[in-house]
């Protein structure tokens, strides 16, 4: 999702200049915001004409548009059927060297060779694994490296980037306080990127979010398995508790055609899930969970299948600088096609993208890392991954 919205002074938090009264970009078109209704420029610079020509061309529009929803009506009787593409992505941490990029004004760095993709496809969600909070121009902590933040500009860095939905719910969810919570989901909330896992209200209640694409709704669950920082956030932090867990899944299964659920724990740079790790990731999708996808491990590892559920134990790393490991320089995207038609809703297609992980992730890792990297599966999953050229599908039959 390509966010961009202008202020009262006309222009975006980036500074670009909008068109009076405003627009926003989104999946590459762009909107003209009034006091009516949001109207679609189909044409580049048609926000900048004058009222007149602007209404002519938007009935041109509207003519077009009535004539191709009445086909739309005419195939949609013959077939009763959408598709979503949807993008999983591994760990993002704005910090450190990347937060002070976009603090210097560069806020599509870390996307910069990813973005294309990623907008490409319906829906984005990643696990957000730094606060996003003003402390001044520090993105790391001087005297604890393993504590970082980025701005809350790199809300605005996400939505522009196509990202729509964030877990919050991680062991750096605290490294800032209660100031850097919920700084970071105002943040969030002001780029329109949707979150789950923390919450700013001291009640323990954390509502999954919510998105519709296509007419499938998607429904989204994160927990955490601990949290670094000691303090009282225990009402702001969604840690995983296998039966309020359990609850949230079956509830959330009532009211959506799919339910994501993140779960970030365990330990880091195994292989393999530790057996309390991998008792949990089953849990989820025991509890009725169509996707499960761990987190935490900063390395790719393995998936399962559990009754209809797919589980990925890890995707490894995305926006995340760790080259003192292999592993951690290689991750993961899964590409989810679902299909729905009538009142049936299924996974139709998983694809695991590999990632060339770090401060600006891409899409093409070296012929010997692929070929590491199946190795690894046929020893690490417990369920069909097959390598076809440069990715990986999953056996996802019903």
């Amino acid at each position: 999702m390509d966010v961009r919205r202008s202020n009262r002074k006309g222009k975006s938090p980036d500074g670009a200049l909008c068109a009076p009264g405003g627009s926003v970009r989104r999946r590459g078109r762009r909107f003209c915001e009034s006091a009516g209704p949001r109207r679609a420029c189909r044409q580049r610079g048609a926000c900048d004409l004058p009222p007149l020509h602007r209404t002519k061309l938007m009935k041109r529009v509207l003519s077009s548009w009535i004539v191709v929803i009445g086909l739309g009506a005419v195939a949609d009787a013959r077939q009763d059927s959408s598709t979503v593409r949807m993008m999983l992505l591994g760990d993002v941490n704005l910090g450190r060297k990347v937060g002070q990029a976009i603090l210097k004004g560069d806020t599509l760095y870390p996307f910069v060779n990813a973005r294309e993709r990623l907008e490409a496809v319906d829906l984005v969600f990643a696990n957000l694994e730094s606060q996003l909070t003003d402390q001044g121009g520090e993105t790391q902590h001087p005297r604890d490296n393993l504590i970082f933040c980025g701005p809350p500009a790199g809300a605005w860095t996400l939505g522009r980037s196509g990202l729509d939905i964030v877990s919050t719910a991680n062991n750096h969810a605290f490294d800032y306080g209660f100031k850097g919570l919920h700084e970071t989901i105002t943040a969030l909330n002001d780029a329109g990127v949707a979150l789950a896992g923390t919450s700013g209200a001291a009640v323990r209640a954390f509502p999954p979010a919510t998105i519709a694409r296509n007419g499938i709704r998607f429904g989204f669950l994160a927990y955490t398995e601990f949290v670094n920082i000691k303090g009282n956030w225990s009402d702001h932090i969604a840690v995983y508790d296998s039966a309020r867990a359990a609850d949230d899944v079956q509830h959330l299964r009532q009211n959506v055609d799919i339910v994501i659920a993140s779960y970030h724990g365990g330990a880091e740079y195994v292989t393999r899930p530790r057996s309390r790790t991998l008792r949990n990731l089953r849990a989820l999708a025991s509890a009725g969970a169509d996707i499960v996808v761990g987190h935490h491990p900063h390395v790719p590892q393995g998936v399962e299948r559990r009754g209809t559920s797919v589980i990925l134990y890890s995707l490894g790393n995305f926006v995340f600088y760790q080259p003192q490991h292999y592993w951690t320089q290689i991750g993961l995207a899964a590409e989810v096609t679902v299909v729905k038609r009538g009142d049936s809703t299924r996974v139709l297609e998983i694809l695991l993208h590999p990632v060339a992980a770090g401060l600006q992730p891409g899409w093409r890792i070296s012929a010997g890392a692929l070929d590491s990297l199946d190795r690894r599966f046929q020893s690490t999953t417990s369920h069909s991954v097959r390598r076809d050229a440069d990715i990986f599908r999953v056996d996802v039959a019903n």
